[in-house]
């Protein structure tokens, strides 16, 4: 039980620091999102104020997405990169998983017993509505092998 929980709450904290900004993409077109998210994003890059991106507008959005993708890559290779090397050894990744997977369970664990309580998990994914599609987009559904239909997801 302890390892699936650990498991889970390092891909919810691996989400929460690397999918924030596809998730953000991905929530844009999303119904339930009520379309905040594109308001904002056509607020700030929507230049020329005809309610849509153009390419130009579009290609200006990338760059600030890359810019910010660097500058976190740069920030987590800062904090975890302890040989300097300029990329993340599998021992660093690890290191890194387990100290988001604790921060994300210290927020879970709103009690401070220790244990997340359904409720206590239930919660938490009400109040952060972006984990879900970060990395399952909008429908949901997670990463799937081509080559699995339905049989082989029931079968896990």
């Amino acid at each position: 039980m302890l390892t699936k929980l650990k498991v889970a709450l390092a891909l919810c904290a691996g989400l929460a620091g690397i999918g924030g900004i596809a998730g953000g993409i991905a929530a844009a077109d999303n119904p339930a999102a009520g379309g905040e998210i594109r308001g904002k994003l056509l607020e700030k890059y929507d230049t020329n104020g005809d309610g849509k991106l153009d390419a130009q507008e579009r290609a200006a959005m990338r760059a600030d997405f890359k810019a910010k993708r660097e500058a976190r890559k740069a920030e987590i290779l800062a904090k975890y990169d302890l040989n300097k090397d300029g990329k993340l050894e599998p021992s660093e990744r690890k290191l890194m998983i387990d100290d988001r997977a604790a921060t994300v369970f210290a927020k879970m664990d709103t009690n401070g017993d220790g244990q997340v309580s359904l409720a206590e998990f239930q919660a938490f994914k009400e109040a952060h509505p972006m984990m879900r599609h970060a990395r399952w987009g909008k429908r949901g559904g997670g990463h799937r092998s081509p080559s699995r239909g339905a049989a082989g997801r029931e079968a896990e």
